[in-house]
């Protein structure tokens, strides 16, 4: 009797396919957040909207990869690190229309991180999550050679490794200050000083202790009336002064149509501390763009 894959093996395979989604989710969020604004110095943050149609198009590619995979080979590349094979009861390969119910499941079998799938291993008497147990399909174990693992798993490497890298090749030179990105609700420049009609002076993202403020001189472009624009000002990294990722202010400002305007956070009685700071800009509560910089000496 061909012995049944351990719930360990299943995880190890897991795992691997999981590394496909990671540079998955990194390429198409890079791609997306370059697209609608959620740009951050570490990488993106969606929300709204775009983070719906990341995880959509992320489900339906691994969905796709699954169904594929396991229709005609029986076999994902994590599957064949782990040296486990999905097939029918006699051993047959499972086709098409199995594998679209078996994968279908996985938006039950993976609730709570594959724990309902785990459970259901743990407690059928031949192993098998319910995505199986409606499917009419089980996971056995099958020697792989050691250098089909090692191609699978590297193959598995080159994809996240190859997401990760192309998604932060992907992004788009920074526009020259206060000039709007074509098709961006907003343009944001930080800088010394503003004047009296909200055009940046000495645009930097580098200020001193002393400056007695800083300034994000902003333009929307065709924004709904009676549109909220909002400033969240932290301090991410400023030594012993205070505690990392730090939120020092936030105001809000109602924005209408085309129009400039400025958000300023003005320094108290001691200097600013030296370190790493950050303003986000939020319009109608959808991170729109993040603005990085330092206080040096």
């Amino acid at each position: 009797m061909t012995p049944r894959a351990s719930l360990g093996d299943r995880a190890l395979g897991q795992l691997v396919d999981g590394l496909i989604v990671l540079g998955l989710f990194f390429f198409v969020g890079m791609l997306l957040a370059d697209r609608f604004g959620g740009m951050t110095a570490q990488g993106f943050e969606l929300t709204g909207l775009p983070a719906l149609i990341l995880f959509g198009i992320l489900g339906a590619v691994m969905l796709a990869y699954f169904i594929v995979c396991e229709a005609l080979f029986g076999v994902t590349l994590g599957k064949v690190v782990a040296e486990i094979r999905v097939t029918t009861e006699d051993g047959r390969p499972i086709g098409f229309r199995a594998s679209l119910i078996r994968n279908l499941m996985r938006l039950v079998d993976g609730l709570a991180g594959y724990l309902v799938a785990a459970f259901s291993v743990i407690l059928t008497s031949r192993g098998l999550r319910l995505g199986d147990l409606a499917a009419g399909t089980i996971v056995t174990r099958r020697e792989a050679g050691r250098a089909t693992r090692a191609g699978a798993l590297a193959a598995a490497l080159v994809v996240a490794i190859g997401g990760i890298v192309g998604g932060f090749a992907s992004r788009s030179s920074p526009p020259a200050p206060g000039t709007p990105r074509e098709g961006a609700p907003l343009a944001a420049t930080l800088a010394r000083s503003v004047t009296a009609d909200h055009q940046p002076v000495e645009p930097t993202t580098t200020f001193s202790p002393e400056d007695p403020s800083i300034n994000v001189a902003f333009k929307v472009t065709n924004v709904p009336p009676g549109s909220r624009l909002k400033a969240v000002w932290t301090a991410v990294d400023i030594g012993d002064a205070a505690p990392p990722n730090l939120e020092l202010d936030e105001s809000v400002l109602v924005v209408t149509g085309s129009a400039p305007g400025t958000f300023r956070l003005s320094r108290g009685p001691r200097p600013w501390p030296a370190g790493d700071y950050r303003v986000d800009l939020y319009l109608d509560d959808e991170l729109v763009t993040t603005l990085a910089y330092k206080v040096s000496r």
